[in-house]
């Protein structure tokens, strides 16, 4: 399944711009519900990682969230995403451009109806790439005639050595510094922005914003610890500002590096289209009452769960995006934002509807060709990724890149399930 979060909750996942704690890869898909286990923490449950964290926390006292999240996905030695195999059926989770290569091939007949520059082929740009699944099946399905020019941002050195093995045609970077500029074409970025750390935080009894921390809890276990926020006025005053109200007793998460990110994507698009797929909402609707207690989570073995401090590093850990700063942020990089659509709507309209069809109506669908129809239906069926997944839609130059990145937000013919809001 893919990692659609449940309501009260928000992964591929790749470096690509430089924060507090270094560079920086995003991340996600669906998960079925589960109770947590809670409980002493057993020997048998204490990672390598736990075990370096709880040595921190003993040392320099309680870490913020985010700090503990950069450390249990990207910690070069026992991070989340230094491992092959996170993403995928066989995994713990999936993502569209991992389930099936309808996915790619829908991205690809976008980019042939791209500008491209002089004298060369459009370019494809995947940031958080992973194992190079997108860019093989765009590959696969553009014309050679086109000349297409692709290229991958992945920070992690194991899966980007996989992608390279996959995608030899394709130029791979291990964050957007790299890049030798901007690109004319197409700009994907999947669970990108959801998997950058996030500081948790929440209303007090009183009122007041308090920040909750990683401490050492009984028996070792790592605990939240809720504590001042020095910063706290200033986290509100930003949210009021965007209509935000806060009750008491809420609990939510901002992520500090969300805005610099949409801005780095952003200037690596000199014309074309660029595409935001996440777990998320807008503004006033993530932050409303319907997700008091936030949207952290964490996944494995496609299972989802609030228990986001247990065995650090053996687990993808997310929350959902604010479309709403993202938005703002590619709105002043001089960038045109067109609207937020469910992947379902997207995909429809760039005639994913087509994948289904048989050769021959009137022949039996033999088994194999029946699994197949379905595989590419849960790219955008109603109730999975299709709805969970939404995609924000903005584009740079006039003409082609406007035109169709419009077309894009407009309703489809075929009527696709529409995201949650």
């Amino acid at each position: 399944m893919s990692r659609s979060a449940p309501v009260s909750v928000a992964s591929s996942r790749s470096p690509f711009f430089t924060s507090a704690y270094g560079t920086i890869l995003p991340p996600p898909a669906t998960r079925e519900d589960t109770t947590a286990r809670r409980g002493a923490q057993r020997e048998s449950d204490v990672t390598t990682l736990h075990a370096r964290l709880l040595e921190l926390v003993r040392r320099d006292g309680p870490l913020g969230f985010d700090r503990f999240q950069e450390l249990a996905l990207y910690d070069q030695a026992d991070g989340y995403y230094e491992k092959a195999g996170r993403v995928g059926r066989s995994g713990d989770f999936v993502t569209a451009p991992t389930w099936h290569p309808a996915f790619g091939r829908c991205l690809a007949r976008l980019l042939e109806r791209l500008p491209a520059p002089a004298g060369e082929g459009p370019e494809l740009l995947d940031v958080g790439a992973g194992e190079g699944e997108l860019l093989a099946s765009a590959a696969a399905s553009l014309p050679g005639a086109l000349r297409p020019r692709l290229l991958g941002v992945e920070r992690s050195a194991v899966r980007r050595r996989l992608a390279q093995a996959r995608v030899a045609s394709a130029r791979w970077f291990a964050s957007l510094d790299e890049l030798p500029g901007p690109v004319t074409g197409l700009v994907v970025a999947y669970e990108l922005i959801d998997a950058l750390p996030v500081r948790a935080l929440e209303i007090g009894k009183r009122g007041e914003l308090l920040e909750r921390r990683v401490a050492e809890g009984p028996g070792g276990r790592l605990v939240f610890e809720a504590g001042p926020c020095p910063d706290g006025a200033a986290i509100r005053a930003r949210l009021s500002e965007r209509g935000v109200v806060l009750a008491p007793g809420q609990r939510f998460e901002v992520r500090p590096g969300a805005v610099p990110v949409a801005r780095a994507l952003a200037g690596a698009l000199r014309e074309g289209i660029l595409l935001v797929f996440d777990y998320g909402a807008p503004t006033r609707a993530l932050y409303g009452p319907v997700r008091r207690e936030g949207t952290l989570s964490a996944f494995r073995g496609h299972e989802v769960s609030r228990d986001v401090l247990d065995e650090p590093g053996e687990r993808d850990l997310t929350a959902w995006v604010d479309f709403g700063e993202v938005e703002e942020a590619l709105a002043g990089e001089g960038l045109e934002v067109h609207g937020l659509v469910s992947q379902s709507r997207l995909l429809l309209s760039l005639g994913i509807a087509g994948e289904l069809t048989t050769e021959d109506p009137e022949a039996p669908a033999s088994a194999e060709r029946i699994a197949e129809r379905r595989a590419v239906a849960a790219l955008f069926a109603p109730g999975g990724m299709g709805e969970s997944i939404r995609v924000l839609v903005a584009s740079r130059g006039p003409g082609l890149p406007r035109e169709e990145a419009a077309a894009l937000t407009r309703p489809a013919a075929a009527g696709p399930a529409r995201g949650r809001t």
